[in-house]
């Protein structure tokens, strides 16, 4: 029996100020936990905070992000199946 799911998923968010509600652009987004090895890569926020992350594998997977003036979020989220998983990082 095969053991693994080798498909490809895709996270994707929005980087959001905690006191303004409102988007983050120019953050940097990445990976600091996945099941097994993941991708050592980041994705910049747009103009409207929205970012996406592929991922190798269905699994749990913990999202951190740090904002050009430093500050930073962490998420974890479950990617399964075919849609995106959406997450939205707070900072």
């Amino acid at each position: 029996m095969a053991h693994g799911d080798h498909s490809v998923h895709l996270i994707t968010g929005v980087v959001e100020d905690t006191t303004t509600g409102r988007p983050v652009p120019e953050a940097s987004v990445y990976l600091t936990a996945g099941p097994g090895p993941y991708p050592d890569i980041a994705a910049f926020s747009g103009a409207d905070g929205s970012f996406t992350l592929s991922v190798r594998g269905a699994g749990v997977y913990t999202l951190q992000c740090r904002t050009p003036d430093d500050r930073t979020g962490e998420a974890t989220v479950t990617a399964q199946g075919d849609s995106p998983t959406r997450v939205r990082l707070r900072v």
